[in-house]
Formats: C-alpha cells, structure tokens, sequence
C-alpha cells in the first residue's frame, strides 16, 4: 500500500472510532435504567439521603390541618362525609380458576372470614374501607398493613396505618416507606403495606389533598362568620318602646297627689310589660303608644359575599351545590352532568379500591392449598333518573348483539363492550 492509501486507512481508523464512540451506550446496563431523575432527587439529597418531601415543600404539619379543618369547619366535614358515602357502593367477589368445587367454596369461605376479621375486627372490611376512604379524602392519601400469622399461613389482620406518619426514602432505585413514630423511623415492609397517593404529582409518592386549596377560603368564611355574628350581637333583636302620655290633672287634684297618681300608673304599665309572655297582648288606653326599634342591618349584603366564598369551598372539594345542602337555582340539565363527572370521581376512586381488596383476597387465597383467584366487581352510584338508565342500557346491550349477529364482532368482544366479564 502506498503513502496515500495508509494515510486515508488510518483517517477511516480515527473516523470509525469517533463514530463508534458517539453511539457508545456505557455498557448493557443503561439499557434498563432510567435516564430521567425524580423531581427530589438533587445534588443535596444525594449527599445527605433524608425523606421525600411532600409537593410543593407542603410541610408535613398541614396533614394535622387537614384534620383540624375537617372536624371543625362545618362544610369541610361534610364534604368528607359526602364523599365517603358517594363512594361506598358496595362490591360482589367472584371466584375463578378455582381446582375444583371444594377449592371454590373454601375460597369464599377464607374471604367470609377475612372479611370479618380485618380492622380489629370492628366492623370487618366495611368499616377498613370507611376508615381508607376518610383517609384518602382528608390527607389525599390512604395506608394499611396486612399483619401474618406467626406460621405464615393466613392474614390475621389489615389495620389502617396512620398516613401524617409516613414518609418515603429512595433507597437503591425504590422507594422505601416509614413510619415516623417518636422521632423513630420504623421500616414498614414493602411486600405487605400497601399506600395509596390520590392526584399524585409526577414522581413525588405522596398524594395530595382537596384540602389544600381551601385553608386560605375557609380562613375568609370563618372571618366573615364571625363579623356577622359580632354585628348581630351589636345590633341586637328588635326592642318594644312604649311611650306614656300622661292623663290631665284633675279639678281640685293637688300637684302632689297628681304627681303620686301618673307614677302609679307609670309603675304598674311597667310592671305589667315585664311580666307579660310571648303569646300575650297588650291593652290600655289610647294614652299609650307602642312602637318597634330596629336597624337596618344589611343581611343581603352579607349572604352574598358568604355565598361567594361558599362556591370557592365546594369547588375546592369538588363536589356540587346540591350535595352540601345548598340550592343555588341549579337547571336539571346542569345538575345531571354535574353529577355525572362526580360519579367520574367516585369510579375513579374505587378503581383503586378494587385493587387494593384483589391484592388482599388473592393474597389470602395464595396461602391456601388449590388454585384460585378472587375478582373484585366495584357497584355503581344509579342515577337520578332509573328509567332512563334502564332504557339506555337495553339499547346498548341490543346494539351489542346486533353486532354480534352481524358477524362484525364475537360474543367476547360483544361483552366487552358491555363491559360484562372484564
């Protein structure tokens, strides 16, 4: 090879090897790890490792807030309330891939007794669930711990686990929880506890609250509570004033018995209006006159600017009019859709309900001997109007097996569509 070819040989060497350097990837394992860092994941919390802060540096003393405002704001509570029952529709089990029929049934009987076991047993899973849901709907998150047998065998316990107390640590690539109990930090088993964050934003674990937009707004009702109730208190109720003309001195009548006489008659109208009862008149002569005082204490006023700062409450916890006992003039077009993107909600939640008892159940039965496996069928809100959802859904379902008869789709997906089966 001549001076030219080598000289181009060894330019093609150095041209190869920057391009192969370029697509280098690091080595097989950047294939499988992410590449995107976690909004908590600084140069400063590398260096000293401590707990993922809630969003937005919420401090984790607002948890006890949240609590505060759901017990003593009257409109908050009920709130709470209202959402807990919206979203207690109930559930159905069903038991499939069962080994056989005894398999089956001592699957249903092991959930039976779970049910009835878990939360110390008060109240079984009814009252665990009422418990998670006003977890999940004050703090924006909710936590239970499934507790073991000594032998492993079965679960003798699902307890609530209080959520102020937790905290999360990334540790080798996962989150690992805490509970924060005394200035201690107990480790909580990943395998058997189970957290739920509601509206989680990005990668922060925790969930956030609907109380979080709402402590500034309550802060204004309760101060306009309180003006109302200070210019109440000044201006008082409406008060009886009673004016008395005296009568004219009679011929002959001394000055001192005239003056003994009108402070008679003044004394005992005194005494006769202050022993006089709420259902009792007042009768005299034309002499006395009885009129009301009153202010004018603009009411009007206030009940507008009070229903402002309402509406800001009941948007914040994301709940209509209607269902916290107000009526603000609401079309029943406006109210049914209304309620529609609620029941939106109320799916949504017991989506993440539905997991949580699948993950219990079928925990449960992976210790017994027989295959089986458990699902979780979560009911529905009916709407207002029954007969109108009953005829919507005959139409549905005959739409489903006109399409199936027409060959367009299979008796599978025709159910699925229906949304039988999933």
């Amino acid at each position: 090879m001549n001076r030219e070819g080598m000289a181009m040989a060894r330019w093609l060497d150095r041209w190869l090897g920057k391009a192969e350097r370029r697509g280098r990837t690091g080595g097989p394992m950047e294939t499988f790890r992410t590449i995107s860092m976690a909004e908590d994941s600084t140069v400063f919390n590398r260096s000293f490792p401590g707990f993922v802060p809630l969003p937005n540096a919420t401090p984790f003393c607002m948890l006890q807030v949240y609590r505060f405002l759901r017990d003593a704001i009257p409109d908050v509570s009920d709130a709470i309330w209202t959402w807990k029952r919206l979203c207690q529709t109930g559930y159905d089990i069903e038991i499939t891939g069962a080994s056989s029929d005894a398999a089956k049934r001592r699957a249903e009987r092991l959930l039976r007794e779970l049910d009835q076991r878990v939360n110390g047993g008060d109240r079984g899973m009814d009252g665990l669930l009422d418990i998670f849901l006003g977890s999940l709907f004050t703090y924006g998150a909710a936590a239970v711990e499934m507790v073991l047998s000594p032998n492993r065998e079965t679960i003798v316990d699902v307890v609530p686990v209080d959520v102020w107390t937790v905290r999360f640590r990334r540790e080798n690539g996962v989150l690992q929880p805490y509970q924060v109990h005394d200035g201690e930090e107990i480790a909580l088993p990943r395998d058997r506890f189970i957290y739920v964050g509601m509206d989680r934003d990005g990668t922060n674990p925790y969930g956030r609250s609907m109380l979080r937009s709402i402590p500034f707004v309550v802060k204004i009702q309760q101060r306009l509570m309180e003006d109302m109730a200070k210019a109440t208190h000044n201006a008082g109720w409406s008060k009886l004033h009673v004016t008395y003309l005296p009568e004219e001195r009679q011929r002959g009548e001394s000055a001192e018995a005239y003056e003994r006489r009108i402070g008679g008659n003044f004394e005992a109208l005194r005494a006769k209006l202050s022993g006089l009862e709420t259902d009792q008149n007042l009768v005299t002569y034309d002499n006395v006159r009885v009129s009301v005082i009153q202010g004018n204490q603009g009411a009007q006023v206030f009940y507008e600017n009070h229903k402002a700062i309402e509406e800001q409450v009941i948007t914040g916890m994301h709940l209509m009019p209607i269902l916290l006992g107000r009526n603000y003039g609401t079309t029943e077009t406006y109210g049914t859709a209304q309620f529609e993107i609620i029941n939106r909600h109320v799916e949504a939640v017991n989506r993440s309900v539905k997991r949580i008892l699948e993950r219990l159940y079928n925990f449960e039965l992976a210790l017994m001997w027989g295959e089986a496996e458990a699902r979780v069928h979560m009911r529905t809100n009916r709407t207002v109007d029954v007969l109108k959802e009953a005829n919507a859904r005959a139409k549905e379902i005959a739409n489903a097996a006109a399409l199936r008869d027409q060959g367009f789709v299979d008796h599978a997906a025709a159910a699925r569509m229906l949304g039988i089966g999933e």
